[in-house]
């Protein structure tokens, strides 16, 4: 298994978008940055503001993306074997009580760490992103993705995650040489309720090109200068 080291890339935020630079200079697009700008996504998201109204609108936003990011620095501390990750219950109770629902799922299928929370980026996608977890996962590679939601979720819903999560394997493998035929989504809910969703790159390399191509087929050019 490939012991490559990745660089940390730095981040531009370009016209309110996240880019990230490669060693050789080229600003490329976060993959979370392009899945958002797909077709119907912002026209979607707006209605929502619309509905429950701008303020509420943010204080579900910040609540989520705080809930999502305690929810990953725990999962990181544990997989990285700090010992003791009780300091989390008070930065943030409600992902600390959901990393305790997933805790078992992590301990019965996660092996072994290979990277977590590292910069990536792909040259044949023109693409980059910060990826939570590769590793070995029920004894094979795999890119693994941890999610936080409110309620459970329908697995038409989320093919953004599988795209992205593919992303990161294309990333991985043209750094390093080795592929990576797995992608898996482990989700839990507020209410406690986890998912499992295992997918195989191979069905999502034709549909993470095409949303780079719509994305770039869209883009300002003036936009990759910083």
């Amino acid at each position: 298994m490939s012991s490559v080291e990745f660089p940390e890339l730095v981040v531009h935020n370009i016209r309110g978008m996240r880019f990230y630079e490669a060693p050789d200079g080229n600003k490329y697009p976060s993959i979370t940055t392009v899945l958002s700008k797909q077709p119907g996504k912002q026209e979607g998201l707006q209605k929502w503001r619309e509905r429950i109204g701008e303020e509420q609108a943010r204080l579900v936003s910040g609540k989520a993306a705080r809930r999502g990011t305690a929810f990953h620095n725990i999962c990181e501390d544990y997989l990285n074997g700090v010992e003791d990750i009780t300091h989390h219950k008070d930065k943030n109770f409600l992902a600390y009580c959901m990393f305790g629902e997933m805790k078992s799922h992590l301990d019965e299928k996660i092996d072994k760490v290979v990277l977590q929370e590292q910069t990536m980026y792909s040259p044949k996608y023109q693409v980059a992103g910060r990826c939570d977890f590769i590793g070995v996962y029920n004894n094979t590679l795999a890119v693994v993705d941890f999610k936080t939601t409110t309620t459970p979720k329908k697995e038409e819903w989320i093919e953004d995650h599988f795209i992205q999560c593919t992303a990161y394997a294309s990333m991985f493998e043209e750094h390093t040489g080795e592929a990576i035929e797995n992608i898996v989504i482990m989700m839990v809910a507020e209410d406690g309720q986890v998912q499992i969703f295992e997918k195989k790159t191979s069905d999502y390399f034709s549909k993470l090109a095409m949303t780079m191509d719509n994305f770039y087929n869209n883009l300002d050019v003036d936009a990759l200068v910083a």
